[in-house]
């Protein structure tokens, strides 16, 4: 079976920011599908909110191009376009769509910086309200935010990430989409493009995935607030309920006794999962292929190898799961092999992590495991 998708972290940049090159959209657009739909909705959702009505008076539309090449970017006129190659990360949740849509707003907006006044002063508003009422997870002060300013510390276009960042967090939360959705989007650009790959460094100006969460998850308490305030039911709100998501954490792949047995141990965190089953499962390739099994035990039903750890699911975990499997079990002469792990919460994919291994060194193989966004025809198989 190819895998050519486990490749997607290559596949190109995210979020560009306003587009400056009319070339970018010049690919075939996507009309008439029900994708263009929910973007249509989702956006016309963050329009009429209190927050989406200080934004400037423009012609809003979402275009859907057909690229491979995973990308989401606007025009100073209102024009979001977001590529098909960025289609894998949605799941069908609006929430995510929404996350996306609501950066490449903050964009446009600060492209409109006399528009912004308006909306801090609305932002206030509905932060003071929401602590009036008792949410109170973020700050008793106003933090210290300084739209279409420049911040001395950051280049131009990496100052500009991180404003659109903080803009669409608020817009999404105060048209009913939980901020969390933000950190979802994040963490499935993370598994999907690496942190910063070495392919992608001469886009050095757009912040490590790594650290755009960071500054999300400290924004998103006073965006709780708000979405708290304005949606006290989430599970009727615009977004509904969160769906389960889940990390990788650092693993490692080792060969013991005296290389008889391949080991895995693999940590992970799996929230929103309550009653799911959760699956941590790995496999190994070998050019792409997936190696087959000699042994029955470990056999799928396609015949290749893979190693299953299944647990019960709750509504946030930490864990640690061993895989092991004895090294005659693989059914091939070659030694340097790539090792997969991957994670699901019933049948979503959730993450998944490479890592090159030689079975003939005396290591075990690459120093830091690599994130993919998962295959979900790869995790079809059991």
């Amino acid at each position: 079976m190819k895998l050519a998708s486990l490749k997607f972290f290559l596949a190109g940049l995210v979020f560009s920011g306003l587009l400056t090159c009319p070339a970018f959209a010049m690919h075939a657009h996507i009309r008439g599908t029900p994708l263009n739909r929910v973007a249509d909705e989702v956006l016309q959702s963050l329009l009429s909110s209190p927050l989406g009505h200080t934004l400037p008076r423009l012609h809003y539309r979402v275009i859907l191009l057909n690229d491979g090449m995973a990308n989401a970017f606007s025009q100073s006129d209102g024009t979001v376009y977001v590529t098909s190659g960025l289609f894998p990360i949605f799941q069908g949740d609006r929430g995510v769509w929404a996350a996306v849509i609501g950066h490449e707003l903050g964009h446009v907006l600060l492209a409109h910086p006399q528009n912004l006044p308006r909306f801090e002063e609305v932002l206030r508003q509905a932060y003071a309200k929401a602590r009036s009422e008792g949410y109170d997870r973020g700050p008793s002060r106003w933090p210290d935010v300084h739209l279409g300013e420049r911040d001395p510390k950051l280049n131009f276009s990496r100052d500009q990430e991180y404003q659109a960042d903080f803009i669409g967090l608020m817009l999404i939360a105060d048209a009913g989409y939980q901020p969390d959705y933000s950190l979802i989007m994040e963490q499935r650009l993370l598994y999907g493009l690496g942190d910063q790959p070495e392919l992608l460094s001469v886009f050095s100006h757009h912040p490590g995935m790594e650290s755009r969460e960071q500054r999300t998850s400290e924004s998103s308490q006073i965006a709780m607030d708000i979405f708290r305030s304005r949606w006290p039911d989430a599970g009727k709100s615009p977004g509904g309920n969160l769906p389960p998501y889940g990390t990788i954490g650092r693993w490692t792949f080792e060969k013991a006794d005296g290389g008889k047995m391949l080991v895995f141990r693999v940590p992970f965190q799996v929230h929103r999962a309550a009653n799911m089953e959760v699956r941590l499962a790995a496999f190994f390739l070998d050019h792409d292929l997936r190696v087959r099994s000699s042994n029955p035990q470990y056999r799928a039903s396609d015949g290749s190898l893979i190693l299953n750890s299944f647990q019960r699911g709750t509504g946030s975990e930490s864990l640690q799961v061993t895989l092991q499997v004895p090294a005659g079990a693989l059914a091939t002469r070659d030694h340097k092999l790539e090792a997969v792990v991957f994670l699901m919460a019933g049948s979503r994919p959730l993450d998944a992590s490479t890592l090159h291994i030689d079975l003939g060194a005396a290591g075990s193989g690459d120093e830091r495991p690599h994130h993919a966004y998962p295959d979900t025809e790869v995790m079809s198989d059991e």
